[in-house]
């Protein structure tokens, strides 16, 4: 880091990791929380999930605390290329489970769009989108893209990770971003988590915008939810057609 670098990280203020670490940790809990809740609580947790990042963020991003959010400037000739590639990745998440049933989760409780009725069917769906394909992609390449990739270059040093360019590229935390972002999912995903976040590494490093790994990102699982909204009885497992409700 050089001198000026070093300065001006100084003049910043503060050790700036609250608005990217608040967000995710609070997702976090909040799904452990709805672990332990009533069944019939289900409902509730479904806005509470996803609301109180999003509050979060909202919170600090009011405070200037998103820099790297403020400068970003898609570029629309190349936009189209991370959709395709948000959707080429979701066919990457879901296929070995497809593919081979087995892999999948043995116990885990598929997401139940009817869970507060039939008539409420759009609701939750449409809630579960915006969570799952807006509100997660922000707080999650926020807190792995923006925070993460950037402290595993300055943590040994006591450093100011806002120092570190966006998008900047080390082998480091190349490999410290592909384990946190890994174990922040179940273990049964980590077959496709580590492709997906070393792929989205590299498209970062080339894109150097956070908003573009975030639209491939949110195109993922949009895509992931999309096909299992309209892909039921689509594919054939051991027991039958396949349910496809538990990748999201």
């Amino acid at each position: 880091m050089s001198q000026p670098d070093k300065e001006h990280a100084r003049g910043r203020g503060g050790h700036g990791t609250w608005p990217y670490i608040l967000p995710y940790v609070s997702f976090l809990l909040a799904v452990e929380i709805g672990r332990r809740m009533p069944a019939s609580t289900e409902g509730l947790m479904l806005f509470i999930k996803p609301a109180v990042p999003l509050l979060l963020m909202i919170w600090f991003a009011a405070r200037g605390s998103y820099p790297e959010l403020r400068r970003s400037r898609l570029d629309w000739r190349l936009s189209p290329l991370d959709v395709a590639l948000g959707v080429a990745l979701a066919i990457l998440w879901m296929a070995p489970f497809i593919l081979f049933p087995s892999l999948g989760p043995e116990e885990t409780k598929p997401f139940d769009p009817g869970l507060m009725g039939p008539s409420s069917r759009e609701w939750v769906l449409g809630v579960r989108m915006l969570g799952y394909a807006v509100v997660t992609p922000f707080f999650e390449e926020l807190f792995i893209r923006s925070f993460v990739m950037r402290y595993a270059e300055v943590w040994s040093e006591r450093g100011d990770f806002r120092s570190v360019p966006l998008a900047h590229y080390s082998l480091t935390s190349f490999l410290v971003t592909i384990v946190v972002f890994t174990l922040g999912h179940v273990p049964w995903e980590w077959w496709v988590a580590i492709p997906w976040v070393a792929i989205t590494n590299l498209w970062f490093y080339w894109r150097k915008d956070l908003l573009s790994v975030i639209v491939v990102h949110g195109v993922t699982n949009a895509t992931i939810l999309l096909i299992a909204i309209y892909g039921e009885g689509w594919f054939e497992g051991p027991d039958g057609p396949l349910s496809l409700w538990f990748f999201v």
